[in-house]
């Protein structure tokens, strides 16, 4: 497991979830990023909102993005607001994808083990209720 300011010793904790969902990004490792998710996963991005393996996948694949969270995982309400430094890796990464690390806003909800719900957002000001 990596060194995220909220490295925890149980991996099958939301936040433990959530660790090894980044560990997984941050790795390049699409599969096992993608089997830590629910079947039904809810995604929203600047692009729109979608569901499933095949979308997240795909969203991984094309930009080639790593997370950095910028402060440990606390759930609040169930989800979990991550402050996050965003870096587009792949040579294919959607028109207008910043060149360099930005700055992002992420919100998940991890449910049965899984993370059921993944929302990025450009300004924190986007982020509905944010208390990150």
């Amino acid at each position: 497991m990596s060194e995220h300011p909220d490295s925890v010793s149980s991996t099958s904790t939301p936040a433990g979830i959530l660790s090894q969902w980044h560990d997984a990004v941050n790795a390049g490792d699409i599969d096992q990023a993608v089997a830590l998710c629910a079947h039904d996963v809810a995604v929203q991005g600047p692009r729109g909102v979608g569901h499933g393996h095949d979308l997240v996948r795909a969203w991984l694949t094309r930009s080639g993005i790593r997370l950095d969270p910028r402060d440990e995982f606390r759930e609040i309400e169930g989800r979990f607001v991550v402050p996050e430094t965003a870096r587009w890796t792949a040579p294919a990464a959607p028109g207008g994808a910043p060149t360099e690390p930005t700055d992002t806003w992420c919100v998940f909800t991890v449910g049965g083990g899984l993370v059921t719900s993944i929302a990025r957002f450009e300004r924190q000001d986007q982020v509905p209720d944010a208390e990150a």
